[in-house]
């Protein structure tokens, strides 16, 4: 994969729905819903900190420096970034964070991806789950 940036989502655009992305995205708007990557393709996906997220993050890879609300799944690597906050729990396999990152959840070390699929399912399984609350 390339350094370009195949969806860029500005400032000026607010989504509600769930979105479903491959190649490399960058958000720099307010999203509620859930992002979620092709698992069997590369990709990356760019939050910027202007950005608010409420929902889900399923992604190979992710760099995150503005708000989220909801759990995120790394598949490959997570960077939180110095203005990065997570409210929520973060599944990975490898992780980067520099100073001034937040994060109100966990932090689970999964070994492979099929044990982030085990845990991604077990959130799944309760549709109406009320652990993450949005402030």
């Amino acid at each position: 994969m390339a350094n370009k940036i195949n969806s860029l989502i500005g400032s000026d655009i607010s989504i509600n729905g769930d979105i479903v992305y491959e190649g490399s995205v960058h958000i720099e708007s307010n999203i509620t819903g859930s992002l979620t990557a092709y698992k069997d393709k590369k990709s990356k996906l760019y939050i910027n900190k202007s950005s608010v997220v409420n929902g889900n993050i399923i992604a190979t890879d992710v760099a995150i420096n503005g708000k989220i609300h909801g759990n995120v799944y790394a598949y490959d690597l997570i960077q939180l970034g110095s203005e990065a906050f997570v409210k929520g729990d973060i599944y990975y396999k490898a992780i980067e964070m520099e100073v001034g990152a937040k994060i109100d959840g966990r932090l689970i070390l999964c070994a492979n991806n099929e044990e982030l699929d085990l845990y991604k399912l077990d959130i799944e399984s309760e549709e109406n789950s009320n652990t993450i609350k949005v402030n």
